[in-house]
């Protein structure tokens, strides 16, 4: 589903992902319908670019167990808020999640 420019940009940023240990968050997100209508497509496109990104990651190198959740958004969370219909709200988000320190062995009594 994603261009031929976005799946280059999603290779490259493979190295960087995997030099890191947080897991990842991908979620999906679609501008509004410029009728102001919603349509079904405003889950579903965006739940399938989210997870067609997440397959380009993992065969790029990015391990399975990385990937904490893949999710769509629909037009719930425009980066344009104030033109909901502007074509910069489609896009993919990563988050890498903050983990809780790994904490030294329990010594044994």
């Amino acid at each position: 589903m994603p261009n031929e420019r976005a799946r280059v940009l999603l290779q490259a940023i493979t190295k960087t992902l995997n030099e890191l240990p947080n897991r990842i968050s991908i979620s999906g997100h679609t501008s509004a319908d410029w009728r102001g209508g919603e349509v079904a497509s405003d889950w579903a496109l965006p739940s399938a670019r989210a997870d067609s990104s997440r397959r380009i990651l993992q065969a790029a190198g990015v391990d399975k167990s990385r990937v904490y959740q893949v999710s769509g958004k629909a037009n719930s969370e425009p980066l344009y808020p104030d033109v909901p219909s502007l074509p910069g709200n489609r896009r993919i988000a990563f988050v890498l999640l903050r983990e809780a320190p790994v904490l030294p062995p329990v010594p044994a009594f």
